[in-house]
């Protein structure tokens, strides 16, 4: 139901109409300062006041006195039982009117606040069920078994999930009891507690406090540059830092990131290394999806050629990094996360092999050194 057939239905509970509009508009949006009432719900400011208290002497809202009039809802039960008491159309009403009470409309926006960690669990699940690319979290072992049917499943199908665990007692025996010893779930395990936060596919990104905060609320966000954001957040606080839960997961030959697959592979090809690799991404002119394969031929970030460091770390990529691959048709370059001036942007990057050439040389020569 749109906001305008349920501003109808309250309307037709004998509220009037300024009353219906500001009743929605403190349901939808919480506490507000009463000239914000106004702008939001277009009644005018020399009527706002009186319709607030009119809206209280029903038992619908309580005013807040003080250096600016404020008003927050009630509990909506009353108003609740009278809109299902008029029919369905007015049920709908009802039914409408509580999942706005529970849970803001956020699609058409940016953010969204919500009021119960579990409305943040349960948009987590249900971007895990439709995520292709990545998914990377920082949770409680109690919140990872409460989405690791979901986490599972995209892993399953090619997402490549990241976890960082927060540290509690029996934690390797906990995730070894659950399977996570033997998975396709990258995790590991830091010691200082935090949030639960998760970005899904570069997009979605969803917080909720899990200790030190006054009350329980969550956040749910849809937008990239805040995603890109966290994602670094993610990747500096909460990753490279801190060791895998279990041994097998200590390396692997696929990254999410293309600056952690450089700074772990660029040395490497510095020193002589032939590197092949497969990047699924998409063109940056077209933003059609593709997946290349190539050598690597080449690399370039700011301090490049700057310094005599050998050993690169995440800062030395943050603000620009670029691999070129040579494909056998042509040379490609590639960029990160929001790349804008090269060919191809990189959400998944494959090691297919590296070799050095002195290596292969020496599986060519016999035992006398004669070739």
């Amino acid at each position: 139901m749109d906001v305008d057939a349920l501003r109808r239905a309250l309307e037709n509970t004998d509220l009037k109409k300024y009353e219906a509009a500001a009743y929605l508009t403190l349901i939808e949006h919480g506490e507000l300062a009463a000239v914000d009432v106004s702008s939001k719900s277009e009644i005018p400011t020399s009527q706002v006041y009186d319709t607030l208290r009119s809206l209280e002497d029903r038992g619908l809202v309580e005013t807040i006195d003080g250096e600016r009039l404020r008003a927050k809802p009630r509990d909506p039960d009353a108003m609740l039982e009278e809109l299902r008491s008029r029919g369905s159309l007015l049920t709908n009403a009802a039914d409408a009117l509580e999942d706005r009470w529970e849970e803001p409309e956020y699609d058409e926006h940016r953010v969204g606040v919500v009021k119960r960690p579990e409305t943040v669990y349960e948009h987590t699940r249900d971007q895990l069920n439709k995520a292709n690319l990545t998914a990377e979290f920082t949770m409680s072992f109690d919140q990872l078994e409460l989405l690791l049917p979901e986490l599972e499943d995209a892993a399953d199908r090619g997402v490549f999930v990241r976890i960082h665990l927060y540290a509690e007692p029996g934690l390797r025996e906990k995730a070894a009891a659950v399977g996570l010893e033997d998975t396709d779930l990258h995790i590991r395990v830091g010691t200082i507690p935090g949030p639960f936060l998760s970005i899904i596919d570069r997009h979605w990104l969803f917080f909720t406090p899990n200790t030190r905060a006054d009350e329980d609320y969550g956040v749910l966000i849809n937008d990239y540059i805040l995603s890109f954001i966290t994602h670094w957040y993610f990747v500096s606080c909460q990753w490279h830092m801190w060791e895998p839960l279990f041994d097998a997961d200590a390396s692997w030959t696929q990254y999410d990131s293309l600056e952690e697959f450089m700074r772990d592979t660029v040395p490497l090809f510095d020193d002589g290394a032939e590197i092949e690799v497969e990047i699924h991404g998409n063109y940056i002119r077209s933003r059609e999806d593709c997946v290349v394969s190539g050598r690597l031929t080449g690399a370039f970030y700011p301090s490049r050629f700057g310094g005599g460091r050998n050993q690169l770390a995440l800062e030395d990529l943050s603000s620009y990094a670029t691999v070129y691959l040579d494909t056998g048709d042509e040379t490609l370059s590639v960029g990160s996360w929001g790349a804008v001036y090269e060919d191809v942007e990189a959400h998944r990057i494959k090691i297919k092999s590296i070799e050095f050439p002195l290596d292969a040389a020496a599986t060519e020569t016999d035992a006398t050194g004669r070739p």
